[in-house]
């Protein structure tokens, strides 16, 4: 999870060592200020590499050298929830208090723990009153609302949760906890009305089926609650592999449906707005924050723990194995074991354990077969570049679909396109991205690739620079999509343009292989040849594919001009 907050010089440092008259406090002792400095610069360095135990252990030690200071106490609080130990947490947050009674996430923590320990009066002081970070806000105020409900005090419940006042996404999230409230109260009509309201802005889709089949469940509705949920699984396979599709087996098979207490829902309230809110916003720090706090509520809030690991996954080698200790907790009958083994497939994959990978999906796909796993073992085989083998699962996938199925989910068809186009067989490929730009018009991915490959191969030309431009309108940070608009430029022979935006892609994406040989190429024929020959060798450092690796070779060892023709295109 890459940050923004390490750009610290020695005076920025001595900044946030030292408030201003109205944070006044007694200044450390100048033969402590070297230790300081050098524990809250290397909590600092290893937050920017991501090396979350090293940061929680610098960061707590800057803070408790210097305990007044709330602002390094709050990054040791942070940097302990983020290696799970919510103990060190509970205890810095304490300590933070001590620096400012009004700190809002040191509040939340202890509010929490309060609540969990069914300190209720304590947890409602510890979230009364508001402060200007909306993100802890929101937070105490979404649990606070189940406290009030765990008290049995539904009106409070009901004005906590009214008053959020975090804009419009959380207004309707608010819907969604009043409904449950009123199912609580057994006010199904009115829970029913709630959730229509939720339904036609389509706020936390899966919550609000699963709520709605609990209340219809609640009030002796069962064949109702069933029909919901056939429709549901119906739509979307998404449903018929997750909680939606376990609520429906358990319905079938005469069950009653799961019920929770008041802390799984106020996990529940926390983990929706993870993804639905803070990363659509770009925030995966807030997005972290949330699915951590919802996940220590209720570890067996296995949604919480999912969604969690999906971040974990993107944060080097430690954050997989976190994510991989996860998805192995969740049992084979719970809702979210296939997304689970999934993610255990992905990391044996990226352990480069290919043969436990691909029995890990085979086990899974006869045991619940679905698009997904089906897809999964031709992905598997994709990603090994054994193109001949992964095509038959993505033909069979692909044949198997209506254009109505293949709109909803479109990547079989595009990896079908795209294993055509590794195949050499273009015609094939070329008419599969054009249905899916039929089926989905403003599908990135189809119009990067397509856009990219005509250029490539110097065909329509015109209509090429319009998909790659839409493309790159719609992900301008992509670093494969820019590079694509410089390789179109590149192929024009506009070289200053070309250079202009696969320098920029190569900013984007610093370690592909393609951009960085890219790049490479516009130098030389901006006659800058050693800067080229700097820029191949790189690419080969960042794992090329064989066909790029052998011509970059031949480019290294006689210059551009010297790969064959048929090697350079597609």
């Amino acid at each position: 999870m890459k940050r923004r907050l390490f750009s610290l010089t020695f005076a920025a440092l001595l900044a946030l060592s030292c408030q201003s008259a109205n944070e006044a406090y007694a200044a450390p002792k100048s033969q402590d200020l070297s230790a300081l400095y050098a524990d809250y610069l290397a909590g600092s360095y290893a937050q920017k590499i991501e090396d979350k135990a090293a940061q929680q252990k610098y960061f707590t030690r800057a803070f408790l050298s210097q305990p007044d200071d709330k602002r390094i106490g709050r990054r040791a609080v942070i940097s302990s929830i983020e290696t799970g130990d919510m103990a060190a947490a509970i205890k810095l947050s304490e300590r933070v208090l001590k620096a400012d009674k009004t700190e809002p996430l040191a509040r939340a923590i202890l509010g929490i723990s309060a609540f969990q320990k069914g300190r209720n009066s304590r947890a409602l002081k510890y979230f009364s009153g508001r402060s200007s970070d909306a993100t802890m806000t929101i937070l105490m105020q979404l649990t606070r609302g189940w406290v009030e409900a765990d008290n049995k005090d539904y009106k409070a419940a009901r004005e906590t949760f009214s008053n959020l006042e975090a804009g419009a996404y959380f207004d309707h999230y608010a819907e969604l906890q009043l409904a449950k409230i009123d199912a609580l109260q057994g006010e199904t009509d009115s829970a029913l009305e709630r959730l229509d309201a939720v339904d036609e802005v389509g706020v936390s889709n899966e919550e609000s089926i699963l709520t709605r089949a609990f209340v219809l469940v609640e009030a002796a509705r069962v064949e109702e609650a069933i029909a919901l949920l056939e429709e549901a699984v119906a739509e979307s396979e998404a449903h018929a592999i997750g909680a939606v599709g376990h609520y429906l087996k358990r319905l079938n098979a005469g069950q009653g449906l799961p019920k929770f207490d008041a802390r799984m829902q106020a996990s529940r309230a926390l983990t929706d707005p993870a993804f639905a809110f803070f990363l659509r916003n770009r925030s995966r720090d807030g997005a972290e924050l949330y699915l951590r706090i919802a996940h220590w509520i209720d570890p067996a809030n296995t949604k919480a723990g999912r969604w969690l690991g999906t971040i974990l996954e993107e944060q080097g080698d430690v954050g997989e194995r976190q994510a991989y200790e996860i998805y192995k907790a969740i049992g084979s009958d719970d809702a979210y074991y296939v997304r689970a083994q999934l993610g255990i497939a992905q990391f044996y994959f990226n352990q480069e354990q290919d043969d436990q990978a691909i029995k890990t999906l085979e086990d899974l796909n006869a045991r619940e077969q679905s698009v997904l796993t089906r897809e999964s073992l031709g992905r598997a085989r994709f990603f090994r570049e054994n193109y001949t083998d992964a095509l038959p699962f993505y033909e069979d996938l692909v044949d198997s679909l209506s254009d109505e199925e293949l709109t909803e989910n479109i990547e079989p068809l595009r990896f079908r396109g795209i294993i055509y186009e590794r195949l050499k067989r273009w015609p094939e490929a070329e008419a599969d991205f054009l249905r899916v730009l039929d089926l989905v018009p403003d599908d990135v991915d189809t119009l990067n690739y397509l856009g990219y490959t005509w250029v490539d191969r110097g065909e329509n030309l015109t209509e090429a620079f319009e998909m790659i431009r839409k493309a790159v309108e719609e992900e301008p940070q992509s670093g494969a999509i820019v590079d694509s608009l410089g390789w179109a430029h590149y192929k024009l022979g506009e070289y200053v343009k070309a250079r202009e935006n696969l320098e920029k892609a190569v900013s984007l994406s610093p370690s592909s292989a393609t951009i960085i040989d890219h790049l490479g190429d516009v130098y030389w024929k901006l006659g800058r040849k050693r800067e080229a020959g700097f820029q191949w060798k790189r690419a080969l450092e960042f794992d090329p594919t064989d066909e790029e690796r052998a011509a970059i070779e031949i480019k290294l060892d006689k210059g551009l001009d010297a790969v064959p023709l048929t090697q350079a295109l597609p």
